[in-house]
């Protein structure tokens, strides 16, 4: 723990007696686009900067995709996001197009004492809004990783995969006095992928359609799925993909409308239509373990789920059993792409 002499010697001072800062807080997150460029009007034409529109999913979480990450700053915020964008780019190694997503929390937090360093238009303190700040971090574990995946969803393809992966996080807060109060963190990577290029117009209606899936897809799924796609760790990543499936595959069998299912899926003769539709509903209760379910999914639900799908479910199974139990696996031989693919097919299934 640092001592009040110390934070001293970092430029801290004690808020003054009598002080209140209220606060509204908000998370700016930044993700690099890897697998699209975005182009205006047809595929080929190179414009110097391309700012999407706003897209808001709810009142406190908007977002918007453009080639400048100061300009779709500018667009959320009504800010810049720094002084030199080049500089920032080759410092970050990141490449454009990016995602920025702006979270907000719906009611101010409060500080009367602590340090701060008060500055002309910026106000840093220290430990004094902890609160807040997780709760920030939960609102972007069960909203914002939602979009995150419910955008990969609606952009990637099964032969083509769109990523959005982590630049930088800043937290800041508007102020009762007048002042911005932030806290950045930045992290970087330099990986190399294959884009393909995607209108302005054909952004906005995948936007759209990116929304509208929002809602549904349960936030555990969007947590794991978002987490896999920035695992490093092959057999980390392996299993977060694998949780996506298995969660998707409950949920969807507990959302089912049995009765109907009977019907459609079975021709009952009428005199005994009472008792054999209360034997295939019996059976359907006993449907607990994941490999029924998922193929009674299959047949009552997802139109896109076919018999290569459930050989390559059973496949990715067989690995997360033997992983499970114990067994010694090479994170090489992890049928990863096989488990991504058939997660996002299940996930843009209607």
């Amino acid at each position: 723990m640092i001592t009040d002499y110390g934070l001293q010697m970092m430029g801290f001072q004690p808020i003054p007696s009598g002080t209140v800062i209220e606060a509204k807080f908000m998370s700016l997150n930044i993700y690099e686009a890897k697998g699209i460029n975005l182009v205006k009007g047809k595929i080929g034409a190179k414009p110097k900067t391309i700012t999407g529109k706003v897209e808001s999913v709810s009142e406190n979480l908007i977002f918007v995709i453009g080639t400048s990450v100061n300009k779709c700053c500018k667009a959320l915020t009504g800010e810049s996001f720094c002084e030199n964008e080049a500089k920032w780019r080759s410092e970050n190694k990141s490449n454009p197009p990016y995602l920025l997503v702006l979270s907000k929390l719906p009611g101010p937090a409060t500080c009367t004492k602590g340090h701060w360093i008060d500055e002309q238009d910026i106000i840093t303190t220290h430990d004094c809004f902890s609160i807040p700040k997780q709760q920030l971090v939960k609102e972007e574990a069960t909203k914002t990783s939602v979009l995150v995946t419910s955008l990969t969803v609606m952009l990637s393809s099964q032969d083509h995969l769109v990523t959005f992966f982590p630049i930088c996080r800043e937290v800041f807060a508007e102020t009762n006095l007048g002042k911005t109060l932030r806290d950045v963190t930045v992290t970087f990577s330099g990986e190399v992928t294959v884009s393909r290029s995607l209108t302005v117009q054909k952004l906005g209606k995948k936007q759209a359609a990116a929304i509208s899936k929002f809602n549904d897809i349960h936030p555990k799924v969007g947590y794991f799925f978002d987490l896999a796609l920035k695992e490093k760790d092959r057999l980390k990543a392996y299993i977060y993909f694998f949780l996506v499936i298995e969660i998707f595959t409950h949920q969807t069998y507990q959302s089912l409308n049995h009765q109907t299912i009977v019907d459609a899926l079975h021709i009952i003769p009428e005199k005994v239509k009472v008792s054999g539709t209360r034997l295939l509903l019996d059976q359907q209760k006993d449907y607990r373990s994941l490999l029924p379910r998922f193929i009674f999914c299959a047949m009552a639900k997802w139109k896109e789920i076919d018999d290569a799908d459930i050989d390559n479910f059973l496949l990715l199974k067989k690995a997360r059993d033997r992983i499970y139990h114990g067994e010694e696996i090479s994170d090489k031989s992890l049928p990863i792409p096989k488990a991504r693919s058939l997660a996002l097919k299940l996930l843009s299934s209607k």
